[in-house]
């Protein structure tokens, strides 16, 4: 039952506007920077691929020096502390509220078209990666030393 819930919030969470409610935060670690390698599960919604911006989005995230893992009209994104800087570079989940510069800021018209949705923590990532991946669809990549901390922002 457990899996049948989540995927029906997060496709609800896809499709449309969320009423008044807690929203999605994320609070960095009080311990400083943490460099553990993360995957992230970044869904560009159905606004944001009428108006022709999934390259865009994508493009972003490889800027960055995350890695594209897996798709299904879906991104999971995989590199050092992902899930707190995919959320950054996303914005605020309210369009005017969110920064210029971030996604969001950048191209999201209301809230309820707001391009774009992304985990909110390392284990909401573990769990919405498993309702839209097998693992045989995931790539592992080989760095061969070189890993998204050597890219520039």
């Amino acid at each position: 039952m457990g899996r049948l819930f989540g995927r029906a919030a997060l496709r609800a969470l896809l499709s449309g506007p969320r009423g008044p409610g807690p929203r999605l935060l994320v609070r960095p670690s009080s311990g400083g920077p943490t460099w553990t390698q993360e995957r992230t599960l970044v869904a560009v919604k159905p606004d944001g691929v009428q108006r022709r911006l999934v390259g865009t989005v994508i493009q972003r995230f490889e800027r960055r020096g995350f890695k594209l893992v897996g798709m299904k009209m879906l991104q999971v994104w995989e590199g050092y502390n992902v899930v707190h800087a995919s959320r950054a570079m996303i914005g605020h989940t309210d369009s005017t509220e969110a920064a210029p510069g971030t996604i969001r800021g950048d191209f999201s018209i209301h809230i309820s078209r707001n391009i774009i949705h992304a985990s909110d923590s390392v284990e909401g990532a573990q769990r919405e990666i498993q309702l839209w991946f097998q693992n045989s669809e995931l790539v592992n990549w080989a760095d061969g030393g070189h890993d998204s901390s050597t890219y520039p922002a």
